[in-house]
């Protein structure tokens, strides 16, 4: 991913429920891409559009568990979904983590989305828990 891609990373970040203005997307790339602690990547279309993207973050170690990495997004536009671009990305990932001597991948997948659970299941990945997600404003 790199900054020519934004503005469509935004418009799939929508997609998946996550409305930003493309400035906010842009900030954050700005800080998180300069470290090795994220892996970012893009599928694109033959005329060079972004139709996918994958985040994936390193975890770090816990008193409760060890480091791991985290697919903090995932998303093929609605169009172009079952043509393989989402497994390509999720490979793209594990690979990401793999090189990062990461022995886990965590997957945190909205309850209603049961299609993106049963390609992640499909994938090799299990449900080993549910839970909610609690959030305050403080500022």
């Amino acid at each position: 991913m790199d900054l020519a891609d934004l503005e469509d990373v935004t418009s799939l970040a929508d997609q998946l429920g996550y409305p930003s203005s493309t400035e906010e997307i842009r900030t954050r790339f700005m800080r998180i891409q300069r470290t090795q602690n994220y892996g970012l990547f893009v599928a694109k279309s033959n005329g060079g559009k972004v139709i996918g993207y994958v985040q994936i973050n390193c975890e770090p170690e816990t008193l409760l568990a060890g480091p791991r990495a985290d697919v903090a997004a995932l998303i093929v536009d609605a169009n172009e979904r079952g043509k393989g671009i989402g497994a390509a990305l999720l490979r793209q990932a594990e690979h990401w983590a793999e090189q990062n001597k990461l022995p886990l991948i965590r997957i945190r997948s909205n309850i209603k989305r049961t299609d993106a659970h049963r390609f992640y299941q499909n994938k090799g990945y299990v449900i080993n828990k549910s839970s909610h997600i609690l959030t305050k404003s403080i500022a």
